[in-house]
């Protein structure tokens, strides 16, 4: 699309501006730029015009308009992913939520959900729940807190209540999305009368689910303009603890035996280099004498005796372990830890923050992935091993996911785009290669390792894949270009 020509550009500028007023609109360069890249190795492209949605009515006109004209559409909110999802390809219109499309419709109390616009950030959340509904909760990634909830549910992403609760796109009771005709549909028990009402987002649940139609296609298959997400009760007692741990299976049987538990809220390990970085060492060594990895485990509890009920499975876990394994895990409490290696290191705990080591460089790439938990052990360690091979700082970034029945590998790379980028593909290509050979899935998935997954994955669900996107666009308007097709 970015072959238009002058005239059908001044059509499309000029149908914009009716949509959304003279002020919402850019076709500017310099405006466009900031949208054409990301953080990471995928190659820039450059939008043809940018636009600031504010009604649904607008984004039912602008899919209109861009079904018509056959140019593509991409949703945006902050930018800050790491996978190139919003850098438009093909060219076409940006559709930035994040400046007017971003209130908090709704939260329910008794039900426990919040009904949210594509905008809204997790900063945003927090602050409404702390605020306004200090019972509830919702769960926080390890990102910024400008970064948007609804991007990242719909992605099936991850937070600080993954171990227990499962990926994001498990917390969505229902969209309204706006199809490539203009149709406003709402998925759901929101399915419920012809208006559009707050009181009835409670489940996905006993209907059809068609909400796989939406989630994780990274905007291919509808615009989304609304979306409830669940809430959780916020427990009166909160405890986190940090284990420091020796060895790669040792660590992951912690990991699954803490999941299959059902004690915690969160069981994260990160590289102990990880820890070093959040205290401010730019490019950390371990040193042999060190412990390998950290293990973040954030306990809550309805009563003190509750909390000492689960400390104690925690400690009978641990003493299992380390009986197996020779006494390499070591347990303090997170306060305490944070104490003797600096205050800095609470931004692993006080979610969503600026985690500062991570956006110190102009390059930031990732191999997310779900993973079976029986092979975190040795993707723990091959993983390091990669890592070393291309001399890169080793970022392990690794969970249990819902009480045990999948886990979360993903290394992260922080390079310097001038000097390093070749370098980083290299070990993303690597990391890649590692995840296929140990089933696992690569999750807010780049382009470029969409086309890769082809190779490996069933022809005949590529096929049934394409017929289903064929179906909810038929013109390619939707994000073109994501999962290689």
């Amino acid at each position: 699309m970015q072959n238009l020509t002058d005239h059908k550009k001044t059509e499309i500028k000029n149908r914009l501006v009716e949509i959304f007023g003279p002020q919402n609109v850019t076709d500017k360069e310099p405006d466009l730029y900031t949208y054409s890249y990301d953080a990471t190795e995928c190659e820039p492209h450059m939008p043809d015009f940018v636009a600031l949605p504010e009604t649904v009515d607008q984004v039912v006109a602008v899919v209109k308009l861009a079904n018509d004209m056959e140019v593509p559409l991409i949703p945006y909110i902050s930018g800050n992913n790491v996978g190139g999802l919003t850098i438009p390809v093909r060219g076409g219109i940006i559709l930035d939520f994040s400046k007017r499309m971003n209130k908090i419709l709704h939260v329910h109390e008794s039900s426990m959900y919040a009904i949210l616009e594509p905008g809204v950030t997790f900063g945003q959340l927090k602050k409404c729940l702390d605020d306004h509904h200090p019972s509830l909760r919702y769960s926080y990634p390890f990102a910024p807190p400008f970064s948007g909830a609804v991007g990242n549910a719909l992605l099936s992403g991850m937070n600080n209540m993954s171990s227990a609760h499962g990926s994001m796109g498990d917390w969505i009771n229902g969209i309204e999305v706006v199809l490539h005709d203009g149709t406003v549909a709402r998925i759901g028990s929101c399915f419920l009368g012809k208006e559009f009402r707050t009181d009835n987002w409670h489940t996905r649940y006993p209907m059809p689910d068609l909400l796989g139609l939406f989630v994780n296609w990274q905007g291919m298959t509808g615009i989304v303009t609304k979306c409830a997400v669940q809430l959780w009760p916020r427990r009166p007692i909160e405890k986190a603890y940090v284990s420091f741990c020796y060895g790669f299976e040792n660590t992951a049987e912690l990991m699954r035996e803490l999941g299959r538990a059902e004690i915690a809220d969160d069981v994260l390990v990160v590289s102990v280099e990880v820890a070093k970085m959040l205290l401010g060492i730019p490019t950390p060594i371990k040193i042999p004498e060190e412990p390998d990895f950290a293990m973040l485990i954030q306990l809550s509890a309805l009563t003190q005796k509750h909390l000492e009920a689960k400390y104690e499975i925690m400690q009978c876990i641990l003493a299992k372990v380390n009986q197996k394994h020779g006494n390499k895990i070591f347990l303090t409490e997170f306060d305490a830890g944070a104490s003797i290696v600096g205050e800095s290191f609470r931004f692993a705990y006080d979610l969503p923050a600026v985690v500062t080591p991570l956006v110190e460089y102009s390059g930031l790439t990732w191999y997310g992935s779900y993973a079976p938990p029986e092979h975190l052990g040795v993707l723990l360690e091959k993983g390091t091993a990669i890592f070393h091979k291309y001399n890169f700082p080793p970022f392990v970034y690794s969970k249990i996911m819902k009480s045990g029945h999948y886990s979360l590998f993903r290394p992260i790379i922080r390079y310097k785009k001038d000097s390093e980028e070749e370098r980083a593909r290299s070990a993303l290509e690597e990391f890649f290669a590692l995840g296929v050979e140990y089933g696992c899935l690569p999750y807010k998935t780049p382009a470029w390792m969409c086309n890769r997954l082809k190779e490996f994955i069933d022809p005949n669900w590529l096929e049934f894949f394409k017929k289903v996107k064929g179906f909810m666009d038929p013109k390619g308007i939707f994000n073109p270009g994501r999962w290689g097709i």
